[in-house]
């Protein structure tokens, strides 16, 4: 009876605004959902260390002079930057997201900790994002080089240093959101810390301050207009807008490459080929962004309508959940260069020294030239 009692306790406290049915099945999804993301958060913050190896590799080989020939290897590298940097926010901050209060014999951590926590969960906020405008300008730009590639006026956007403008503007997009979005929470005392009595590594007598975080007044004041403002324009930003343009561009590209391919019939093999490949890796990339994003932007914009704090704690383990299959997808990019792109494997076999023919280097130059 008492289990019973606190279940419906827990669900009205969470849930307060939703009839009686609605907040029992609300509170039960989000005991599901939690059931699911504190593994995943274990699972990715090792997984990251492997993931730290691999994207570092990979920016190796995207770096390096033979690889540097086009934008989309530019947007690429903007890509493995957000992605190493989201991995290691998520190594800093995956421990905090249920051990902050510690443990019956672990003390709390620290106000200066939880203040880095916060930090690094803003960095990954502005990396994802970042990310994510970088998979549809780069899906975009792909479709302007097949389409309009014979135009001098578009010629340019093929160019590397046209990959970093994109980088740049998608970072300056990013940037101020994450700013705002920094200002969501107030870090408050919540009350004191002691070890249990059966305790043995710590003085029974300890006593340290538990931290925890509150939605700021800026964001609850004037029946939460800013809060519930940032929360619509940032979910429809940073994930429906680019969830909506990434199918669209994935579709259009396909037509491209087939109407692109009817064209090139007379043309060389080998250049349908390098072409169909880095068209390939792009439709690769925008798919992967698409079923990343879209979960996380339904949820955000959710909270809009549904305020109730159980719904945040609904939107955080999908959140979770979807940063474990995000950590996957990054790790994955080099194999997937790897294995789409020849000028890849000749550029890593290069730099381990596994081949000594230059002239393979020098052709599978040219053919990423002639590939845009």
């Amino acid at each position: 009876m008492d289990t019973t009692t606190s279940f419906y306790d827990h669900a009205t406290l969470l849930f307060p605004n939703a009839d009686e049915s609605s907040r029992v099945k609300f509170y039960q999804l989000m005991l599901t959902l939690e059931k699911f993301a504190r593994p995943s958060l274990q699972f990715q913050y090792y997984l990251s260390f492997f993931g730290i190896v691999l994207t570092v590799l990979h920016l190796i080989v995207l770096t390096r002079k033979a690889m540097m020939m086009s934008s989309i290897i530019t947007i690429m590298i903007g890509i493995g930057i957000c992605d190493l940097i989201a991995m290691i926010s998520t190594i800093e901050s995956s421990g905090m997201f249920f051990d902050e209060e510690g443990t019956d014999c672990t003390p709390p951590v620290t106000l200066l900790s939880y203040k880095i926590f916060w930090v690094f969960v803003v960095i990954r906020d502005f990396v994802r994002r970042s990310s994510t405008w970088l998979g549809v300008m780069m899906a975009l730009v792909r479709f302007m080089v097949i389409k309009f590639g014979t135009s001098m006026r578009f010629q340019k956007f093929s160019k590397p240093i046209s990959g970093f403008f994109v980088i740049w503007g998608c970072f300056i997009l990013s940037s101020g959101l994450s700013l705002i979005y920094y200002f969501r929470y107030d870090i408050i005392e919540k009350g004191v810390w002691q070890p249990m009595s059966y305790c043995k590594d710590i003085p029974l007598a300890s006593r340290y301050t538990v931290y925890t975080q509150r939605r700021s007044e800026l964001y609850t004041s004037n029946n939460e207009i800013f809060g519930k403002t940032y929360m619509l324009v940032n979910g429809i930003v940073s994930k429906i807008i680019p969830c909506i343009l990434l199918p669209i561009l994935t579709f259009i590209l396909v037509l491209e490459l087939r109407r692109a391919e009817a064209i090139r019939k007379s043309s060389n093999f080998s250049k349908r080929i390098s072409s169909e490949k880095t068209t390939g890796l792009v439709i690769f990339m925008a798919v992967s962004f698409f079923v990343l994003e879209l979960p996380i932007g339904i949820s955000w914009v959710f909270q809009v309508s549904y305020t109730d704090f159980g719904f945040l704690y609904l939107a955080t383990y999908v959140s979770h959940m979807c940063n474990s299959i995000f950590i996957i997808n990054a790790t994955t990019h080099s194999v997937v260069c790897f294995l789409m792109s020849s000028q890849y494997r000749v550029t890593v076999a290069a730099l381990l020294r596994l081949k000594n023919d230059q002239s393979t280097l020098v052709n599978s130059t040219q053919l990423s030239k002639v590939g845009k």
